[in-house]
């Protein structure tokens, strides 16, 4: 599985699964928090939404971060756009889109 960390552009063959990560700190004040979705919107058939994997820091970490885990695969030849938009709690915590798109190709032949 490829791991992507940012907003971007990759290149994937048909079956290949990537995850997309993003995080949350967790010692902040609630009114600059922000929640990201259970599941990224997407645009186009060429990538699906397998799950939502979330690691919690250990709990003698005092602060950390939350990391939430988008895992996708690459469905078939095409274009796709992932976007996870995060829902602020105030205008406070007003955080951009983490927006990825996927060009899939069909796999080389053996």
């Amino acid at each position: 599985m490829r791991t992507i960390r940012e907003s971007g552009a990759v290149e994937a063959v048909i079956g290949e699964r990537l995850d997309l990560v993003v995080t949350r700190p967790v010692g902040v004040p609630d009114r600059l928090r922000v929640e990201w979705p259970a599941a990224p919107a997407i645009e186009g058939a060429a990538v699906r939404f397998v799950r939502r994997r979330v690691e919690a820091p250990p709990p003698e970490n005092d602060g950390g971060v939350t990391t939430f885990h988008y895992e996708l695969e690459a469905a078939r030849p095409g274009a796709a756009r992932v976007t996870l938009t995060p829902k602020p709690a105030s205008r406070d915590a007003a955080q951009p889109p983490v927006v990825l798109e996927v060009a899939v190709r069909a796999s080389p032949s053996r």
